[in-house]
């Protein structure tokens, strides 16, 4: 039972990783294909320094909560009680039931792709891009209510 613990909860650390990995290079990919140059320069309006910098920042706090992530399994695997404890965390039918009626994954992952969208629109039209920018972050907030009262209804 324990090595099959350890086995899943490696694998999440390897998806993890992962993602650690890949948010640094849309960042470069972004900046460079389709920006023209590496380092942010200050651009003539405040609108579009605000895009970018809600970009950066977004992928960066990403980053820290998938480090958090990492360094609370590698915690996690090195005692078992606290394995144990985390293995029953992460599969409860409640939980499990209330982040799908919440729809946290899916939410996510089209809020990010919602704010890659943003970050590309800023050359065409800024416009666009902060609508985008305003529906990302609505829909993080609707997630969010949805988890707390799923929480307090279930």
């Amino acid at each position: 039972m324990m090595v099959k613990i350890k086995v899943e909860l490696g694998k999440m650390i390897k998806l993890y990783m992962l993602l650690l990995v890949m948010i640094p290079c849309i960042m470069l990919g972004m900046r460079i294909f389709f920006i023209g140059n590496i380092l942010p320069g200050l651009k003539e309006d405040f609108i579009s320094n605000a895009v970018e910098g809600f970009f950066i920042g977004f992928n960066i706090s990403l980053m820290i909560l998938l480090f958090i992530k990492i360094m609370k399994i590698k915690i996690a695997i090195k005692n078992d009680e606290m394995m144990k404890k985390y293995y029953t965390f992460m599969n409860d039918e409640r939980r499990v039931l209330i982040k799908t009626k919440s729809g946290i994954p899916l939410n996510i992952v089209n809020a990010y792709v919602i704010v890659l969208a943003s970050h590309l629109f800023q050359g065409i039209n800024i416009y666009i891009s902060v609508t985008c920018l305003i529906i990302a972050v609505l829909m993080i907030f609707q997630m969010i209510i949805l988890k707390f009262y799923y929480m307090k209804t279930m």
